[in-house]
């Protein structure tokens, strides 16, 4: 067995490896307190482009309140005319903010759009704009930009610095605005002064840092405790950070600057760490609140610390003009080196789910992106796509395929021999004859310099904006045999040349980056050592630019018919063995229309292969099926996994409660929050979720609790308080208030008192009387709700402890972090 486990990891990691000895599997992962093992699965689970080529956007679902209830829908207004002083873009990338989640999570007070950040490329500009042109590669403010498409406020854009990755532009925007605005225009800041930042860790908190110190702030910054050691990363000694959960900073940062305190606290927290906060400025300064999760009232701040200035601020009140300059400003520093630029993570806006959930659960640090992949009906005019191996069988058909279809207006391909390869004149007058223009280079891509100085000629004449790395070399032999001679020229074309062509591009803004890999990285052929760890590179650096926001897909392919340079010395004894293994070979219009499928996908690694399902299925239940492939051949699932998290939805849970008996209704009820728990977490099985485990000890904090109390509403039909897994803090205890709300004795009540109530409202709704009258029916119906509201405080005295409905976020966070103990 090949075990991955974490850096650093404890006993809780062994023992879980110790566990999975002899499970079978011939790799495994530890992480998070999972063993996890590799499956073959058919792509799946993205979110769906609209078609018709209408501009779309990502929008929660009303209702759902989960990150889960996302979609991407029509939105035919960024299509509409565009008023002066407006712009048009075509994003490429969006940052996500905690404001975001919330709104998924159904918790922003009032209506709210997602996306508020962006970068891309103009369009088209509106009436009375100058300083901006179509082409132009800008960063800015836009609501509604995790689309294709935003309009926006000319002056909220700058444009972004040459060789910038639009990820990383979509990360400066609100971040390095809502900090510099804080710290230069609400706090007026002054070399010297010294300055606490709280929540350091978050995207506007390292922006925050970065700033102060470029000002000459001594800066000082609390964050939960299992961030401290990202704090010491960032250049912060042990005297400088505290943790945000208790008020103990107050004490430390006294003592450390000797009763001094600061000069200026920016200031993310509420109740008692805010109270604590004021407190250290005792000569006085500024607390700019731009948190406002407890919003106070500033004469008496400063009627209580004499001296201090209280001031909560949004970035909107800057202004577009203002913001406009703070954003040229912060970016131009970003791009001297004077300011540094927060970590980024990307998700592919496909999975947005995944990345909201990523988010909710606190395990971010800086930015979080969301990539916009290029619409197919909006793309921008084809330029110039370079091919390595392009005169090789596999680079030709690719070559062929990418000019007849129209996606590369002109074609570079690369191999040792160039011209003087066998057949490459012919391939060249071939595709100049379908219309792309036509360029055979010479270029070992395994050395830098040379793709270098190809690169620079390409792009010379025009843009580059795709490559498709199809070079290869062979030299099968056991391990024992292997040298580092043969390794060497394996590597060299194959991972070498891969690393060289994402290095050189990294700031050409390609639409594409494919990687040809192969089936033997991720089956392990025997005699391919060198093969298959080259391959794997090529998988796993499709992967990191994936992660960097960068175009990035690594395909690993099955067998192609006909015998290339690389498969001609394949016999038929090779072939048959590898048709048992449950592969057959793929046609050359077969491979390249799974080409055509990979490009509209958002996965970094996908595997186009024709399998065999009969004879994997043939094989299941023996060791001859390699575990690899259980899931394709039909191995059914477990069933607290099969039952997926939305088997109690579409209202048929309590019919289905209703014709069992009694253990069986508790079993059913325990997977449901057993499969939700899991899926909110991000656990690939329910098994993950022990029913007696405390959710708290599980992982759950605000967010997720939040969330979890949506999934289950909705699956089971019910309103259900926001403190449910507060006041039930395990599943089962969950599970069994679930049975008592779904039993059907109480479900007939319930449907004979909506009922009631429902003839009520009809004739309140048609009652025409006097005033009097009225005004007798309305105390009786307030004397109602009254005595209702007094029983369910005898029944649920916690629930009574705030009201959800018309708390502020800061209120909310507030209560359910005390209760949970969130970080």
């Amino acid at each position: 067995m090949l075990a991955d486990l974490p850096a650093g990891g404890g006993p809780g990691e062994a023992g879980l490896l110790a566990g999975a000895l002899g499970c079978g599997e011939p790799e495994v992962a530890v992480r998070d307190g999972a063993v996890l093992a590799r499956r073959l699965v058919r792509p799946c689970g993205g979110l769906a482009r609209p078609g018709g080529g209408v501009p779309w956007r990502l929008e929660a679902a009303a209702g759902d309140g989960s990150p889960g209830g996302l979609a991407l829908v029509p939105c035919p207004q960024a299509a509409g005319p565009l008023a002066a002083g407006q712009v048009r873009v075509a994003v490429r990338a969006a940052g996500l903010n905690f404001r975001d989640v919330l709104i998924s999570l159904g918790m922003y007070p009032g209506a709210a759009v997602l996306g508020s950040e962006i970068a891309g490329v103009v369009t088209q500009t509106g009436p009375g704009v100058t300083g901006l042109v179509p082409g132009d590669r800008v960063l800015g403010i836009a609501e509604g930009g995790f689309g294709p498409v935003a309009v926006t406020d000319a002056r909220l854009l700058t444009l972004i610095p040459a060789r910038w990755p639009v990820a990383a532009a979509a990360a400066v925007p609100v971040a390095f605005a809502t900090a510099w605005y804080g710290l230069v225009d609400v706090a007026a800041a002054r070399p010297g002064q010294r300055l606490l930042v709280h929540a350091a860790t978050g995207g506007v908190g390292m922006a925050a840092v970065t700033i102060a110190r470029f000002l000459g702030l001594e800066v000082f910054a609390t964050a939960s405790p299992g961030k401290h050691g990202l704090l010491a990363e960032m250049g912060f000694d042990a005297a400088h950070i505290a943790s945000s959960r208790d008020a103990g900073f107050e004490g430390q940062f006294l003592a450390v600057t000797g009763g001094a305190g600061m000069d200026i606290v920016l200031n993310a927290l509420a109740g008692e760490l805010t109270d604590a906060s004021l407190r250290l400025l005792p000569r006085g300064g500024v607390l700019a609140e731009m948190g406002k999760s407890d919003v106070r009232d500033a004469a008496q701040v400063a009627a209580g610390h004499p001296g201090v200035a209280y001031r909560p601020f949004d970035l909107a009140q800057a202004g577009p003009g203002r913001l406009g300059e703070i954003l040229a400003r912060v970016t131009g520093l970003l791009a001297s080196g004077e300011l540094e630029a927060a970590p980024v993570a990307c998700w592919d806006v496909r999975r947005a789910p995944e990345a909201l959930g990523f988010m909710s659960q606190a395990r971010h640090t800086g930015k979080v992106v969301l990539v916009i992949p290029p619409d197919p009906a909006a793309a921008r005019e084809p330029g110039a796509v370079l091919v390595t191996g392009g005169t090789g069988m596999l680079g030709g058909l690719v070559a062929g395929h990418l000019a007849r279809s129209g996606r590369a207006a002109g074609l570079v391909l690369a191999s040792r021999q160039g011209p003087a390869a066998a057949g490459a004149a012919a391939l060249a007058a071939d595709l100049a004859g379908a219309g792309a223009a036509v360029w055979v280079a010479a270029c070992d891509t395994g050395d830098r310099a040379a793709l270098a100085a190809l690169l620079g000629q390409v792009t010379a004449h025009g843009p580059l904006t795709g490559v498709v790395h199809a070079a290869g070399v062979l030299d099968d032999g056991v391990i024992t045999s292997l040298t580092a001679g043969r390794v060497e020229a394996v590597m060299r074309p194959k991972a070498d040349a891969a690393w060289y062509l994402h290095e050189l591009t990294a700031g050409m803004d390609l639409e594409s980056f494919v990687l040809f890999s192969s089936a033997a990285a991720v089956f392990g052929s025997p005699g391919q050592g060198n093969y298959a760890a080259g391959n794997a590179f090529l998988d796993g650096l499709a992967a990191a630019r994936r992660a960097a926001g960068l175009a990035g897909q690594s395909l690993a392919w099955g067998l192609w018919a006909g015998a290339g340079v690389m498969t001609g010395h394949l016999g038929a004894g090779d072939l048959d063995r590898i048709s048992r293994g449950g592969m057959t070979a793929l046609g050359q219009r077969e491979g390249l229309a799974l080409l055509d499928a990979a490009a509209a996908r958002e996965e970094a690694l996908l595997v186009p292969a024709r399998l065999d399902p009969a004879a994997m299925r043939a094989r299941a239940g023996t060791a001859e099926l390699p575990p690899l492939l259980r899931g394709l051949a039909g191995v059914p699932l477990r069933p607290a996994a099969a039952a997926g998290p939305g088997a109690g939805a579409a209202g048929g849970l309590r019919g289905q409660l209703a014709g069992l008996g009694e253990a069986d209704r508790d079993k059913v009820l325990a997977d449901l929050v057993r499969v939700h728990a899991a899926a909110v977490l991000g656990h690939a099985s329910a098994e993950a979720v022990e029913p007696g485990q405390a959710f708290k000890e599980l992982g759950f904090d605000s967010l997720t609790a939040v969330e979890l109390r949506n999934r289950l509403a909705a699956a089971a039909g019910l309103r259900l308080p926001a403190t449910l897994v507060f006041d039930h803090p395990t599943p089962a205890a969950v599970a069994g208030f679930l049975r008592a709300e779904l039993t059907p004795e109480a479900a007939d009540t319930t449907v004979s008192i909506f009922a009631e109530l429902d003839q009520v409202e009809s004739s309140l709704s048609i009652i025409a009387t006097d005033s009097e009258t009225r005004e007798t029916i309305t105390r009786r119906l307030q004397i109602l709700l009254s005595n209702w509201v007094k029983v369910q405080d005898a029944a649920e005295p916690r629930a009574a402890s705030i009201e959800f409905q018309s708390a502020t976020r800061g209120e909310i966070f507030d209560f359910l972090d005390k209760e949970l103990g969130s970080s």
